[in-house]
């Protein structure tokens, strides 16, 4: 008999780890590795070290290697389930992904080893630009997780509050940044918020924005076509000031979407880069 509600006291437990508050999404399950922490980690799941705090019950940001944590669904995925039967080739097909794209979501699961009712991530697919370079290469940046649409309160009139029109990817200093796609180089030179910044557009409506860098590529400048891939300039901390201002932040690259019509507006690019990432 104590045993038996030793087991329900521990499924009770769990259901309660795994019933995630509003606002968090569906959960999964994570084994801490060497070297992380909740910021780490909360970045790969672009969620917070404070709202991992909360679904795990911790009254720290302690954690130890091999430590089970309940995170969230990173919002780039859909979870579905292995049939019988199935191979990751059949499932990427059934999903219309890559296989390749398929693999590099599920790190942890070995390809040649999947049985049926297993949880397998699918990337979500952005609505275009589906051949588009990550703009910077693999190792040399850090996880990094959604920052559009946060708050920003620096201006060149004070602190004003605007919200945040691209995505943040922390890099060292003279990181290589490359050409998402191919287009004309619209707009480069100083930008008051942006420092050295280059903006390439992409297609009739849209513009891809690159900002904060240290220095340019060769021959960077307005009216030159860029191809994907190309080289554009080296990662930095340049703006939120006059002409040559740097260091007022970490070094990183924003990278931004800019849609020309109907009216000239920022869009979300945080699907874009986590399926380029991949």
């Amino acid at each position: 008999m104590k045993k038996r509600m030793k087991q329900l006291v521990c499924s009770t437990a769990l259901l309660a780890l795994l019933t995630v508050s509003p606002g968090i999404g569906s959960a999964a399950s994570y084994t801490v590795q060497q070297n992380d922490t909740l910021w780490i980690i909360g970045n790969k799941y672009s969620t917070t070290a404070g709202n991992l705090k909360k679904l795990n019950s911790l009254t720290s940001d302690s954690i130890s290697v091999g430590q089970k944590l309940v995170v969230p669904d990173p919002p780039e995925f859909k979870a579905t389930i292995v049939l019988p039967n199935d191979t990751m080739w059949k499932i990427a097909q059934r999903h219309s992904v890559p296989l390749n794209k398929l693999l590099a979501a599920n790190p942890q699961t070995n390809p040649n080893n999947i049985w049926t009712g297993l949880d397998i991530r699918i990337p979500k697919k952005p609505d275009q630009y589906l051949n588009g370079v990550f703009p910077l290469a693999k190792g040399s940046f850090t996880p990094f997780s959604n920052s559009y649409a946060d708050a920003r309160t620096w201006s060149s009139e004070g602190s004003v509050a605007r919200t945040h029109e691209g995505v943040d990817v922390l890099a060292d200093k003279g990181t290589a940044v490359y050409s998402a796609m191919a287009g004309t180089i619209v707009k480069a030179g100083w930008n008051k918020l942006g420092g050295w910044r280059v903006t390439i557009q992409v297609d009739d409506h849209t513009e891809f924005y690159y900002a904060h860098l240290s220095k340019y590529a060769a021959n960077i400048k307005e009216g030159v076509k860029v191809t994907a891939g190309q080289l554009i300039g080296y990662v930095g901390s340049s703006g939120y000031g006059p002409e040559g201002t740097e260091g007022k932040f970490v070094t990183h690259l924003h990278f931004g979407i800019y849609k020309r019509t109907p009216a000239y507006h920022a869009v979300d690019p945080y699907l874009y880069l986590k399926w380029w990432a991949l």
